[in-house]
């Protein structure tokens, strides 16, 4: 039977109408996104601190899978170098702020100028001053500041309790006038006890960064970045009068160990500074909120305590602690360059950036986290120095910690002058960074 006109017209209509739905189907249809996983790696924070959040994160994104795997710090740019040699880098690293410079060319900046998530003025107001400092170069973020630990006095307790010592020192001058009261000496005339670890570069864990902090408080603002030089040995005003802070610092961080200082109290024979006051070898320490774990793991019913970091008494009221900021960087090898930034802008988040800190008690980053954790019992001594936390930039941690070194040892292995080791650490320093230009 033959179908007339408009009938014919129907089934057109008919074949467009059903060749329309169709075409409509496929060309709107929703793409589902590939699967992708980003590998982090880290360091000090256990896989378990980790894991709600990219649980989490996997929730909101289910294509994106994050693994993060912990490495031993000991190996750990070592494993860094092999990776980037061998194209196998994963997506994100853990870095702490001053090791920056250092694998700059390897990292992976989110330009400020043109992202919708983050601009300068947002980040001052939601992070620490310390936590930003030397991670925005260019309005460029480098990374994500994820916690900024900082330098205390680590005590024992059940000595300071036996010699009725109520409270901890909170000035280096109280410190000295323990000396004599905690410091124990055996027949033979040699330490069994140390009363603080401190004054030698082979056996005190963070050497440099205390070293630092001294020189900080005796006044100097350490580098000179328009010069790219360290000023350390520039004279300053203190006190009405004049001084180097790199000399004063070094002559005051040596005595410890000169066995001709009054305040002799640690030598090389002493094991590493964190382990001696595991065991009771030290009555105090200075170190940072990680090495807890370590105490923990070799002493874990030690009875210690942990206070401010000392000042020194100069009738100034304005203190300066040392810290350093862990921060979270995109690779710049990364196949996944955008996704792994999105990651870190979901770190960002507050409820998320606290439930890091619920898990690790790292001293927080964001100055609301900072605001509400001020009295944390674990960690509040820490958090409280945080906007009183200072560092300076040095375009190579290795070559700097290697120089500090080679100035402590000049001053206490070689008879050298500290104005003498200062110059030649000044030199050094000034020589490879202008090298490495």
């Amino acid at each position: 039977m033959s179908l007339t006109s408009h009938q014919k017209k129907i089934v057109l209509i008919a074949f467009v109408v059903i060749f329309l739905i169709a075409f409509a189907g496929i060309f709107f249809r929703k793409v589902r996104p590939k699967p992708i996983t980003l590998e982090i790696w880290g360091i000090r924070d256990d896989p378990l601190a980790f894991e709600l959040i990219t649980q989490a994160y996997n929730q909101s994104y289910p294509h994106i899978t994050v693994n993060y795997t912990l490495k031993d710090e000991k190996t750990y740019h070592e494993d860094l170098l092999r990776a980037f040699a061998d194209n196998q880098a994963p997506d994100i690293l853990m870095l702490q702020d001053n090791w920056l410079p250092v694998y700059q060319d390897k990292i992976y900046p989110l330009d400020l100028n043109t992202d919708k998530y983050f601009n300068v003025f947002d980040l001052k107001q939601d992070y620490s001053p310390i936590s930003l400092s030397g991670i925005i170069e260019d309005n460029h973020l480098l990374g994500l500041p994820l916690y900024t630990d900082t330098l205390v006095l680590y005590y024992n307790q059940d000595v300071f309790k036996h010699y009725n010592i109520v409270l901890p020192p909170t000035t280096w001058e109280e410190i000295l006038d323990l000396i004599p009261t905690l410091r124990q000496v055996n027949p033979q005339g040699r330490i069994s006890r140390a009363a603080i670890a401190l004054g030698l570069a082979s056996n005190i864990e963070w050497e440099t960064d205390i070293l630092s902090a001294l020189m900080m408080q005796y006044g100097s603002e350490m580098v000179d970045l328009s010069e790219k030089r360290v000023i350390f040995d520039r004279a300053v005003e203190r006190g009405n009068k004049s001084i180097v802070p790199g000399e004063e610092a070094i002559n005051f961080y040596t005595q410890f160990a000169n066995p001709y200082s009054r305040y002799y109290t640690w030598n090389d024979n002493m094991d590493n500074s964190i382990i001696a006051f595991s065991r009771g070898e030290t009555v105090m320490m200075i170190g940072y909120n990680q090495a807890k774990k370590i105490i923990e793991g070799y002493s874990p019913n030690l009875s210690y305590g942990v206070t401010a970091l000392s000042q020194f008494i100069d009738g100034s009221s304005s203190r300066i602690n040392y810290g350093q900021t862990m921060v979270l960087a995109v690779i710049q090898s990364s196949q996944y360059q955008k996704a792994s930034w999105d990651f870190l802008k979901f770190f960002n988040q507050k409820n998320i950036a606290q439930s890091y800190f619920n898990q690790t008690k790292n001293p927080p980053a964001r100055l609301d986290l900072i605001n509400e954790s001020l009295n944390d019992l674990d960690s509040g001594v820490f958090i409280r120095q945080l906007l009183t936390t200072y560092n300076w930039y040095q375009y190579n941690f290795q070559d700097i910690k290697k120089i500090f070194q080679e100035m402590i040892n000049g001053v206490l292995l070689k008879g050298e002058e500290p104005a003498r080791a200062i110059g030649i650490a000044r030199d050094n320093i000034n020589l490879f960074w202008k090298q490495r230009q």
